[in-house]
């Protein structure tokens, strides 16, 4: 099996707000970090995002939006002839209750069925503890 790490979004690949990140143009990636994903890729990594993104189910921003700012990730990576292989998103409200959200494990084990892989021993990169 191809190695993998699993990466969290805001404040890991890009720079997060308080006021959350409600649009392209506020999608700025962090100095430096998709050059680590791209030398990640020809490493021979794959590479996952696990990522909470209420601001959609708080209704800040659509679905499409979001699915716009990861094409501009994956756009800047291919850039660089890298790209992430798989993004788990959670869109819903903190109280909705669902088993998606970090810290709970439904964004990992989306993950590790979409590689088919035990995630045991995989890196994880989180920019707090709800991450883990």
């Amino acid at each position: 099996m191809t190695p993998l790490v699993i990466l969290d979004r805001d404040g890991v690949i890009n720079e997060d707000s308080d006021h959350y990140i409600r649009s392209v143009d506020e999608w700025v990636p962090i100095e430096g970090s998709l050059e680590a994903m791209a030398q990640l890729s020809h490493a021979g990594f794959s590479l996952a995002v696990a990522t909470n993104q209420s601001g959609v189910g708080r209704g800040y921003y659509s679905a499409q939006t979001l699915q716009q700012m990861h094409d501009k990730m994956q756009d800047l990576l291919a850039a660089m002839n890298a790209g992430v292989d798989y993004i788990a998103a959670c869109l819903h409200h903190p109280d909705a209750g669902c088993d998606c959200r970090k810290p709970k494990a439904g964004l990992f084990n989306q993950i590790a069925k979409h590689f088919s892989c035990d995630l045991t021993g995989i890196p994880a990169v989180g920019d707090s503890l709800r991450d883990v």
